[in-house]
């Protein structure tokens, strides 16, 4: 499960466009439960004997050991509110991903110093126990709540039911997620993706009319309104918003729409289960590849299978290094082979999907985060709070990093505004070439927002 490892959270972020999607996994009902991942570390290690280095050169350092977190230590409790076994949607693999990291962090990076981490997992299926895994968080002494996918905490006041409780990571799906004192995402949502592109558009490809094909749900709405279309507007850029229905039945229609705009660019910003229908009607009506756009949930190895060919020449936008791209900088090639393995490993049941990914990716900024904080400060929420929006860039290698500047512009809560775009390329468009796009490939759309 290498491929998810590294995935950018940004990648997730458009999952804001799907929330009428669903998960082939199977998940528990609305429940409340307490997961304790913590796993003992083998006390044997092995040594390998290194050759002697010759006098001018400093041998290489040695990996640390693993450590174990300490049980008797009181735990690090965190919750997880997360949307499971729901027919509008259901994603537990972002549970298994922080379960996943969780075990790995206990049994080998010795915990938050030196405590064990404890997850707490309130699932939920509707907008009642939404509302009520809130409440109950919300008076269960966690050092903090992941927001993982939930589509209906739009319906209540989520952040002001966490009180105290600050929100520390998860997917910023709607305008209410945008700008909480009690929250912070290290990833910037929809908005940050829709507004990194509309500034790639402009700037890179030069487009004077685009066609967007979006799901129009309130989380794609807020990501439209506040991201794409300021900067379109900003650049003299004029758009079209075509709603693609959920469930895509026909894809003729809203891509006949786009291709009668006479715009110069079509740009489908919506679910995955979209892509492979909206490919096939823009190739059947004659649309070229050269002017479509694609968002990142297309950027899938059984898309490029099934009409990889019809994608030669399009652009998309890039979640990060999934693969171990010849052309990815040598310090993220060193971080797949150092990862290789610990996801299967620590959560074998995982399935291999994005979510998977965020989930993992998530818990492990949370460790280092906290471990920077201090397991002595973590009862104190304006610490973790203050750390996070002291304009440091912090995130693990393989990411585009994260950093909590975004408050002038009514965006507090979120914390990354960089996006990468590529052309596809190679004879069955799984080739990802770099495209020009700006210092060092990437682009960021938050920071045009005022």
């Amino acid at each position: 499960m290498k491929k998810v490892l590294l995935t950018i959270i940004a990648i997730f972020a458009l999952f804001a466009s799907a929330c009428g999607g669903s998960s082939d996994s199977d998940s528990t009902a609305s429940s409340s439960t307490e997961e304790s991942e913590t796993e003992s570390a083998s006390s044997e290690t092995s040594e390998e004997t290194a050759e002697e280095a010759p006098a001018e050169e400093e041998a290489p350092a040695e990996e640390a050991a693993p450590v174990a977190a300490d049980d008797s230590l009181p735990p690090v409790r965190i919750g997880l509110l997360n949307q499971e076994n729901d027919p509008v949607g259901s994603f537990p693999e972002i549970r298994l991903g922080l379960e996943g990291a969780i075990g790995y962090i206990n049994a080998e990076l010795g915990g938050i110093g030196g405590h064990p981490i404890e997850l707490v997992s309130c699932l939920q299926n509707s907008v009642p126990a939404a509302q009520q895994c809130a409440q109950d968080l919300a008076t269960s002494d966690l050092i903090s709540v992941i927001n993982g996918v939930n589509i209906w905490t739009m319906a209540f006041d989520f952040y002001g039911t966490m009180g105290e409780t600050p929100v520390i990571g998860g997917l910023p799906l709607f305008a209410s997620d945008y700008n909480q004192p009690n929250a912070r995402y290290f990833n910037g949502g929809s908005v940050q993706v829709y507004s990194a592109a509309a500034r790639f558009v402009a700037e890179d490809l030069g487009s004077s009319k685009v066609a967007v094909l979006v799901n129009q749900n309130p989380a794609a709405t807020a990501a439209l309104e506040q991201g794409l279309a300021p900067i379109f507007d900003a650049y003299g850029i004029e758009y079209e918003a075509i709603d693609v229905p959920i469930p895509l039945t026909d894809a003729i229609p809203p891509v006949s729409q786009a291709a009668a705009s006479n715009a110069d660019l079509v740009m489908l910003l919506a679910a995955g289960n979209e892509c492979v229908p909206v490919i096939r009607a823009a190739n059947q009506l004659g649309i070229a590849p050269e002017q479509m756009f694609y968002s990142a949930t297309c950027d899938v190895e059984e898309i490029y299978d099934e009409v990889g060919e019809l994608m030669v020449g399009s652009y998309i936008h890039k979640g990060g290094y999934t693969e171990r791209e010849v052309w990815a900088p040598d310090e993220v090639l060193a971080e797949f082979d150092r990862t290789d393995g610990l996801l299967e490993k620590y959560s074998p049941e995982a399935p291999n999907a994005s979510f998977t990914g965020l989930g993992w990716a998530t818990m492990l900024d949370i460790y280092d985060l906290y471990e920077e904080v201090g397991f002595e400060n973590l009862s104190d929420p304006s610490k973790i709070i203050a750390t996070m929006d002291d304009g440091t860039t912090r995130g693990r290698v393989g990411g585009f990093g994260w950093s909590c500047v975004y408050a002038d512009i009514g965006l507090s809560s979120l914390c990354q505004g960089d996006a990468m775009f590529l052309e596809l390329g190679g004879a069955d468009g799984t080739t990802l070439a770099p495209a020009v796009i700006g210092p060092e490939g990437y682009v960021n759309g938050l920071s045009l927002l005022q």
